[in-house]
Formats: structure tokens, sequence, C-alpha cells
């Protein structure tokens, strides 16, 4: 097959859940032997020697609002090349890239599958998300010829919108269990490890409280920090203020190869997220056997369930205090970790996302 793949923003370019998730996506999809092209946005290469065996075609960022890049250039292409594929495939509702998808598709271009990466923007305003939704996210929803979303709540939440269910397949995001495995022994260090954009969505000043917290009763533990965002300016003054500069390390890029290694020396992976979909993130920590502190978002409750411990939403209090309770106790510990790995090798393979993905397809062309 002939597959393009529509981003906003792609790994290594852009670090985050979304960009590797796309990046991993097209590398195994042309693995399998089809021809693979993602459009995305022009960002400055943080690394060199990314393995890419898929095309990549880049279109310059006019502007960003919001984290979302206007990239008037990709709608021109899209129209001189809706014929040229198999299948399109964008990538969550929210962001321009795949309003314009949904617009070609109007216009009678090959079929359109979109990706729901999470029904909430992480740096949108709310006020301007209830009228985004119901209307524009609606409406591109409804122009594709199937949606993707990664769980059942997920499904029903866009269902709620007013799409058409026969539209939504529930496909699992997933994760490589041969490259996310356990530790062999265990680290010297106490470490909390973070990974994730410095965006409100993501409730950094919330994790920075809680560690401060946790810190006074666990002197020796540390915190590592791995991503960028436009709020990490605000979060390294928090963390002055604090007095944490000591205790806490920051990464601005790692490559995904070295990411395992992050989860293998971490006791316990900490996300504070006041929205998300299904973070690859979460998973990877699970896959790497590592118990999860995390909000209750209710798409989350059924995975994270016997893995971790979940906190309310803005609650820096419960957040110390879940990862205080595991820090306590190795048994529950080892316990949360054994039942993640179990649950991510039977329920969250990345070569069945990919193959059902692929199969989807099938159905379309």
């Amino acid at each position: 097959m002939k597959i393009l793949r529509v981003v906003s923003d792609l790994y290594p370019y852009v670090v985050g859940g979304l960009g590797i998730h796309t990046h991993e996506m097209s590398r195994c999809q042309a693995q399998y032997g089809h021809d693979v092209t993602v459009y995305t946005s022009k960002n400055s290469n943080p690394v060199k020697n990314i393995n890419k065996n898929y095309q990549v075609v880049k279109f310059n960022n006019r502007i960003k609002i919001a984290g979302n890049s206007l990239l008037p250039g990709l709608f021109f292409k899209l129209i001189q090349e809706k014929h040229n594929f198999d299948i399109i495939h964008a990538h969550s509702h929210l962001f321009l890239s795949t309003n314009q998808c949904a617009l070609i598709r109007k216009l009678k271009s090959t079929p359109l599958v979109i990706t729901n990466h999470g029904l909430i923007s992480q740096t949108v305003p709310m006020k301007l998300q209830k009228i985004y939704l119901p209307t524009i996210g609606k409406w591109t929803f409804q122009s594709a010829d199937k949606v993707i979303t990664y769980t059942e709540e997920g499904k029903s939440s866009i269902i709620n919108l007013g799409v058409n269910p026969d539209k939504i397949e529930v496909i699992h995001n997933g994760i490589d269990t041969n490259l996310f495995t356990p530790k062999q022994q265990e680290s010297k260090n106490k470490q909390l490890l973070w990974v994730g954009r410095y965006i409100h969505g993501k409730g950094v000043q919330y994790l920075i409280e809680a560690f401060k917290i946790v810190s006074e009763e666990y002197d020796d533990l540390k915190l590592l920090m791995v991503g960028d965002g436009p709020l990490k300016e605000n979060i390294n003054k928090q963390i002055n203020h604090l007095g944490l500069n000591r205790k806490i390390t920051q990464k601005k890029f790692i490559p995904n190869s070295e990411i395992p290694d992050l989860y293998r020396n971490s006791d316990i992976f900490v996300l504070p997220s006041l929205e998300e979909g299904v973070p690859r993130t979460i998973l990877e920590a699970m896959s790497c056997e590592i118990p999860v502190v995390c909000t209750k978002l209710p798409q989350l409750i059924d995975i994270i369930n016997e893995c971790g411990i979940m906190v309310p939403k803005k609650d820096p209090e419960a957040l110390a205090e879940g990862i205080i309770k595991i820090l306590s106790d190795k048994s529950l510990s080892l316990k949360f970790g054994k039942n993640g790995r179990y649950k991510i090798i039977n329920g969250f393979s990345w070569e069945n996302t990919v193959k059902k993905t692929l199969k989807l397809y099938e159905t379309l062309i």
C-alpha cells in the first residue's frame, strides 16, 4: 500500500507521545513492505541518524497557535497528491493539519483515517474547546472514513459528540515489549521519572509541589524530568523557589532507544496530567515493571488498576501520598511492577496495534 501519514509534529523533530507513535507506526508499516510518506511541520532536528525507512516531507510552519502549526503549503500539497496514495492517515482532530485532511476528503480524496489521541487539548482554553469540539471537531471526525481511538471510553466520548458509531474502531495503543523490558538489578539511587511536555495540561507544577513534600521524608530521592515546552521557564522558577535544584535533573531530549534505561533506573513513573489520551509513557513504564502514580482519568482506570496508584487532579498532597506509599512498601512496588508487565504483554502489543491498523486500511481500499 501507498500510505500517507499527516501529523503536525513528528519525532525526533518534536519530542512527545504523538510524535513517537507516528514515527514508530510509519517505521513499522514500512518494515512490513508498505510505501510510507509522512507530511509534517518543519522543525529543527535535535539528533542525527534516527532510523527512518519512510519518506518525510516537511512544510514551513508559518505560525503556531497554542502549539498548533499552521501549514498552508500542506493544503496545496494535499490537493496535488490526494489521489496518489491508497490511504491518508491523519493524527488528532485537534490539529489544523487534520482539519485540512478532512476538507480534502470532502473534495473526494482517497480514504481518510483519523486517530484520536485524546479528545481534549492540553494547551487550548476550555472555553474555546467547548465551541470547537461539537462543531469543527465533530465535522472533522465525520469527514473521515474511519476513526481510531484507543479505548471504549474514548469511543463513547466521540459518539457523544454525535459522530456515527459505525465509523469508530478501537485499536489500543501499543508498546514494543522487546525494547521496554524490566531492569535486571536494583538501582542504587531512588528516583522518580516524569516524561512529557512543559504545558498546562501536564500538571507539572503539581508534580514539583508533591516532590517537595516527598523529598522532606526521602532526602536522597531524585526526580528526573525529560522534555521541553513553553512553561519550562516557569517550572524552573518554581524549582528554584522551593530549593529543589540539587534534587531535580532535567533533560531536553533523549533518543527513544535510550528511554527504556530511564525507566529501569527509576522507582516510580509519575504522570500528574489534567487531560490525556492513553499516554505511551505509562505503557512504557509498565512494560519495564515500573509502578505508576498518575491522576485518575477515566480512560486510564482499567489500565492502571493493580499496576499503580491513581490520585485526584491538581492535588499535590495526594500525589505525594501515592509516591510515599509505593516507596515505603517494596512488596507493593514489586506487585505493581509485575502486574504492569503482564498487562502490557497480554493487552498492549505494538505488533498487534500495527497489524490491526493495516487491516483497517484494507477494508477501505
